[in-house]
């Protein structure tokens, strides 16, 4: 169990988590729905849209974001467990201390470049060269915030990695 703030931020991300799913889930089933329009429209009415591969490239870029936390709560990233069974559950333990630092290193770094990008976009204020006429600011802001909930999760593994006992091997 964890203790204090650590364990305050469990539950928000916990929540923020299942809600990002949740939209992720839904914008997987707008994506299919309008590539299957795009196909149908194309292969059984020869009139293909021009705007449905557009739109789902802007959508897949949400889906993205609203999904790398919650992956990564429930393990869906990639994992190395292949030494957990040739290692001590004391080594196995630090490994995964390591483990997330990293993920917290590489959240931060990808946090911080995507924040630029989104910022240098809200001042140029322009457009995607595609048929959608629209500014690029409102498919970016989502990098950020998936980022940074990313980061808020890893934060609350390390506490979980950090306060587990010895005893326990597993992640």
């Amino acid at each position: 169990m964890l203790g204090g703030w650590i364990a305050g931020l469990e539950r928000v991300t916990g929540t923020l988590n299942r809600v990002f799913i949740l939209l992720a889930g839904l914008l997987a089933v707008v994506i299919c729905a309008i590539i299957f329009y795009d196909v149908l429209m194309r292969n059984a009415f020869d009139a293909p849209t021009i705007w449905a591969l557009d739109l789902s490239r802007f959508l897949l870029v949400y889906l993205f974001f609203l999904a790398l936390a919650p992956a990564l709560q429930t393990g869906g990233h990639v994992s190395v467990d292949v030494l957990q069974q040739w290692v001590s559950p004391r080594t196995w333990r630090r490994l995964r201390i390591a483990a997330v630092a990293l993920t917290i290193v590489f959240g931060c770094i990808l946090l911080w470049q995507l924040t630029r990008a989104t910022l240098d976009v809200f001042e140029s204020n322009e457009l995607f060269p595609t048929a959608i006429p629209l500014r690029v600011k409102y498919v970016y802001w989502i990098g950020p915030v998936g980022t940074l909930e990313f980061i808020l999760t890893a934060i609350v593994q390390f506490g979980a990695a950090w306060n587990a006992p010895d005893r326990q091997g597993g992640s």
